[in-house]
């Protein structure tokens, strides 16, 4: 079933459906299962949008090298749109299209906020598949966290030690992260934005893959939405012809800017109220039954399963 925010027009996300030429996906919690798979009927419905000529463009907070293997599984050779929107790069190529680089002022004013708390920084570097994926002062670092992210991507990351800070000279950052106790990372966030005014946009959330909680930080303009903003106008196509769908606070931007907002019924309160529709969770194919949706409008049909969302606080 798909729910309506009761503040939208039924015939106007109708009429939108039927123009739809983007899908923007998110991944983790909106593409693939809890357990980080990709449903059959998921894959097959992609499989239909693809065909009948829509552009999948999959947005997400992974990192690039993360990524590509699900585009490459689901024969997707747009764009993919990695780092929460601070990177986008092509498939095949492996050409960067569009990176939001921090600059060294501003990277200084962040690096201090790091040095305050006495966290550690996760500096994400845009070299190539044959290099690393990001830079690191030191490991082990003494935290349990932090300890457990770098682990987890041993092969693939930069001990730079004192020299990370010298990273934005040759390698600008583009995203950065802290790593710990959710209330921590709440507690991060809070001082990045009382230390560096309006400059910065910051995501807190938690990856299923690892053991602490995430409080990314980007360029104030960089976000999902953003990259595919750039993406529509470099195609010619408007803002309404998109349809957009994830489930949490990154998603957001994206969500609230695209023709179509698609929250996903596993997503928090503050999302599903953000969204134009709701649609079931990820383990219920949520995105395979919003597919049948857009296709259906395409060709006229009606869909005869859309009912009002009533109450928000509804998991589905």
């Amino acid at each position: 079933m798909i729910c309506w925010n009761p503040r939208v027009e039924p015939s106007e996300i109708a009429r939108k459906a039927a123009r739809t030429k983007i899908l923007a996906i998110d991944i983790d919690g909106t593409l693939v299962d809890c357990e980080g798979e990709l449903s059959h009927r998921v894959e097959t419905a992609i499989g239909r949008a693809r065909n009948a000529g829509i552009a999948i463009i999959l947005c997400t907070g992974r990192r690039y090298r993360r990524t590509l293997p699900l585009a490459e599984r689901l024969g997707l050779t747009a764009p993919i749109v990695c780092n929460s929107g601070a990177l986008v790069k092509e498939p095949g190529a492996h050409r960067t299209i569009l990176r939001s680089d921090i600059d060294r002022e501003l990277f200084d004013q962040i690096a201090a906020v790091f040095l305050n708390h006495q966290h550690r920084m996760v500096y994400f570097l845009d070299r190539g598949l044959d290099s690393f994926d990001f830079s690191i002062e030191r490991y082990p670092s003494g935290s349990a966290w932090f300890d457990d992210y770098v682990a987890k991507n041993l092969d693939r990351v930069e001990v730079a030690g004192s020299r990370l800070h010298d990273r934005p000279t040759t390698d600008p950052p583009f995203h950065v992260f802290a790593i710990g106790r959710l209330d921590e990372m709440l507690a991060f966030e809070s001082e990045v934005h009382d230390a560096i005014d309006g400059r910065v946009r910051t995501f807190v959330q938690k990856s299923r893959q690892y053991d602490g909680t995430m409080c990314e930080i980007l360029r104030s303009d960089a976000s999902k939405w953003s990259a595919l903003a750039h993406l529509a106008d470099q195609w010619g196509i408007s803002t309404e012809e998109i349809c957009a769908v994830g489930d949490d606070r990154n998603d957001m931007p994206m969500i609230e800017g695209a023709g179509i907002g698609v929250s996903m019924g596993n997503a928090p309160a503050h999302v599903r109220d953000a969204a134009d529709l709701v649609v079931p969770a990820n383990h219920a194919d949520g995105l395979a039954i919003l597919i049948d949706y857009l296709l259906e409008r395409r060709s006229g049909d009606s869909i005869g399963c859309a009912s009002v969302l009533r109450n928000r606080d509804d998991r589905w």
